[in-house]
């Protein structure tokens, strides 16, 4: 999983979409835009191409704010399997 997040944010990056001033509301700004595509889709390539998208836009917040996203899901997996709702 760390290489799948270092390698999109550095493209990101190169593209010079994703630089030091990118600040959070950008971010977000971003991650509205792919979910509405991901609402938008009508076949299955571009269902799981948008939803792709999502996930790799939450991957860059995560890595531009230092947040260990992979320690995250794994705690949150837990934490549902222990759940008793």
């Amino acid at each position: 999983m760390k290489n799948i997040i270092e390698a999109n944010y550095q493209s990101i990056k190169k593209r010079g979409l994703i630089s030091e001033n990118t600040t959070e509301y950008d971010f977000v700004m971003k991650l509205e835009e792919e979910v509405q595509e991901f609402i938008d889709a009508e076949s299955s390539l571009e269902i799981a191409e948008e939803l792709a998208d999502v996930i790799l836009v939450c991957l860059n917040y995560a890595k531009h704010y230092g947040i260990n996203i992979e320690k995250q899901l794994l705690l949150n997996i837990t934490k549902n399997q222990t759940r008793h709702d």
